[in-house]
């Protein structure tokens, strides 16, 4: 999902990037509850029949999906959030907060997209400049970061940050 969004003053314009969720967190907690109960209902039922086994390997299975289900929300909660002024592109990358920051010289500054050598790879989007870059879009699909690729094109080489 791409949204943009422009500077105080209008002096420059930005892009925020983050994946589709499509649960909540309240939403995926609650299904995980729903979950774990009829497991552990089911674990302790064999349990009372006198299969001791099945109630330690249900609490396995809870704690393998809670596992599982927290690394989806915690990916799906990264954004990454690009900034254009006159002068500078700004690229930061996290949860909450920035936890990678990149500045690079819009002047020098070039969009990348690689293409895979196989058809079915993703491409790769990079802003590169100097002999450093970094990778933006991961997470969007292929027709999503080829426009992206464009827009951020367009925007480099565009006249509208630079008042």
């Amino acid at each position: 999902m791409i949204h943009r969004f422009f500077g105080q003053d209008d002096t420059g314009v930005g892009y925020i990037v983050k994946p589709n969720q499509a649960i909540s967190w309240r939403s995926l907690m609650l299904v995980f509850t729903l979950i774990s109960t009829v497991t552990i209902a089911i674990g302790i039922a064999f349990y009372s029949m006198g299969m001791t086994l099945v109630l330690p390997f249900s609490g396995l299975e809870i704690l393998a999906l809670g596992a599982a289900l927290y690394v989806c929300a915690c990916r799906g909660g990264v954004q990454e959030v690009i900034s254009i002024d006159r002068d500078n592109i700004t690229i930061e990358v996290g949860r909450q907060y920035p936890q990678q920051r990149a500045v690079f010289r819009r002047a020098w500054a070039k969009v990348i997209l690689e293409r895979p050598w196989n058809s079915w790879y993703p491409s790769r989007l990079f802003i590169r400049s100097h002999g450093r870059q970094i990778e933006i879009g991961r997470f969007l699909n292929e027709q999503e970061r080829q426009g992206f690729a464009l827009m951020l094109s367009d925007t480099l080489n565009s006249n509208e940050t630079n008042n």
